[in-house]
Parts: C-alpha cells; sequence; structure tokens
C-alpha cells in the first residue's frame, strides 16, 4: 500500500484529474505486473515474447466506479492506494486498484494483455505472450473476468445494448451522432514507446465531448460543461492505436440524463479508416 497527497499536479480545472488517476493506477499496476512475472520493468530486456520480440503490456478495458465525483477532492487530501492483481492464463492480468480515504474510494479495474510490433516504428500491433520461461507469482484466475468477456463483444460488435451503472440502452439506436476531430498531441498523449497512452484516451473523448456540448447547446443552463459535471463512472474498451500524427474522431452517440447524472457514449475512430480505437462509456454528476 502506497500513499498519496493530492497537490497542484493531481488535478485539473475540474478537481481530481482522472487522467492523473489512470496514470498512477497503471503504474501501480505495471510495477504489480512485473514484480509478479520476475522482471525488472515495462523496459526490461525480459520483457520479450519466445521468438525475442520486445513486448509491451497494454490495456483492454478499464472499469471506474468513483464512490464521490472526482470534483469533491480537495487539495493536501491524503489517499492510500491499494493492489489487487491476478492473471487469466498467460495473456491476460487483472488489477484491482483501490484509492481511498475515510471520506472518498475510488476504484479501478484494469485488464491487460501483451502486443508486438509488426514493423519498428509503427503502432500496428498483434498479440503476443511472455516468454514461457517466465513464471507468474499471483493468484490465478480460474474463469475469464466479466471485463474480459463484455471487451471481447464489443470489439467484434456481438452486442446490442449494454448496462451502464443499471441503465440499459440500445448501441445500435441512438438520437446523436455528433462528431469531433482531434490530431493526439506527441507532447501529451503519447508515452516513450511510441504509442497512444492509455490514459489519454479518457481525456480526448472528454475534450472533444466538451466541444460538441458547447457547440450544440446539449446542457441547459450557464456555465462551462467541464465544471458543471463531474465524472463518477468509466468503462474504456480499447480495440487499436494510432500512428504518431495521423487525426481520429470522436463520435457522440449518446448523452441521456439519468437522475442526477448523464451518460455518455462515445466512440474513438481513426480518421485515415474509420477503424475502431475505442469505446468510452462515463457517467458525469451534474454539480448543484
Amino acid at each position: 500500500m502506497s500513499g498519496t497527497v493530492i497537490h497542484l499536479p493531481q488535478t485539473d480545472a475540474t478537481g481530481l484529474s482522472e487522467n492523473w488517476l489512470f496514470r498512477h493506477c497503471g503504474e501501480m499496476h505495471w510495477d504489480y505486473l512485473c514484480a509478479a512475472m520476475g522482471v525488472g520493468g515495462v523496459n526490461s530486456e525480459e520483457m520479450r515474447d519466445d521468438l525475442g520480440k520486445r513486448l509491451y503490456p497494454t490495456f483492454v478495458a478499464i472499469r471506474g466506479r468513483y464512490e464521490k465525483p472526482l470534483s469533491t477532492v480537495c487539495m493536501d487530501e491524503r489517499f492510500q492506494t491499494s493492489v489487487k492483481l491476478k492473471h487469466f492464463g498467460r495473456a491476460f492480468f487483472q488489477g484491482i486498484i483501490t484509492v481511498r480515504n475515510d471520506a472518498a474510494h475510488f476504484e479501478i479495474e484494469m485488464l491487460t494483455t501483451f502486443v508486438a510490433r509488426n514493423r519498428e516504428g509503427l503502432n500496428d500491433l498483434h498479440q503476443s505472450l511472455p516468454a514461457s520461461n517466465l513464471a507468474y507469482n499471483c493468484e490465478p484466475l480460474g474463469a475469464p473476468p466479466s471485463l474480459l468477456k463484455l471487451s471481447q463483444t464489443l470489439r467484434h460488435r456481438n452486442i446490442t445494448e449494454y448496462d451502464f451503472l443499471g441503465y440499459r440502452f440500445s448501441l445500435l439506436a441512438t438520437a446523436l451522432d455528433l462528431s469531433a476531430g482531434y490530431e493526439p498531441s506527441p507532447y501529451i498523449d503519447y508515452n516513450g514507446a511510441g504509442l497512444l497512452y492509455f490514459a489519454a484516451y479518457p481525456t480526448i473523448a472528454d475534450t472533444l465531448e466538451r466541444q460538441l456540448v458547447l457547440r450544440h447547446e446539449l446542457m441547459e443552463g450557464v456555465g462551462d460543461w467541464a465544471v458543471r459535471t463531474s465524472t463518477v463512472a468509466r468503462d474504456v474498451f480499447y480495440y487499436r492505436n494510432l500512428n504518431l500524427g495521423q487525426r481520429l474522431t470522436a463520435t457522440l452517440k449518446r448523452f441521456d440524463r439519468v437522475g442526477e447524472n448523464i451518460i455518455l457514449h462515445t466512440t474513438l475512430t481513426a480518421e485515415s479508416d474509420g477503424a475502431a480505437l475505442a469505446d468510452i462509456f462515463t457517467a458525469k454528476r451534474v454539480r448543484p
């Protein structure tokens, strides 16, 4: 268990930064994963498959559930982070990362696998496995996590309805189809491996959703969408990466008022060929 004090680097204009929260939990997940595999870190020479190709741990899906809106976190609050790591077969690791104090509880489920590049310098990736001589020193799962099964059905479009926080809606019928384009920044959206960073996907979605909400006046009343709402839940399903310099399109499929929350469903696709990059489901609490 590790401790963190919330200062300016952990916040954004809305309160506790979810981008920071994803990065923090992702780092903890990778640290525990590498320790379980007995390798020195994600950049270790041992992080290779049986053919000797460099492996990159990559995210399949993330589920975040926040007991309180992120905006309620104040400066100088102290939090403790704990990690429970399990593996399913040799391909997948599931991490349950909890960040909490006496007043708030944030839980993030992280599901990861391993990929290798098809060609150096490009983010065309294929799934691979760590070398067979590496043993996994953590608890095995006897069945695939439900988040993995959900990710696979979404990836292959074998699902027509989605249940998010008990609110069930159609993935086929939508009243919205609003889009905005974006070129991810090499300075804030990509990591040192040259990959579009997993924590950037929801931040990009938030940024473009805000543009669409303001442009199309989807939210009644005055004030900026970003500070009038705060995230309380997030599901992210990752399908592909994006080469540096390429553009993506965010399409807002759903904007539903459900009680004190607004449920959003946004897809990210590559602008060049329309290939799916991610599905992002978000619940935003409307602030008083």
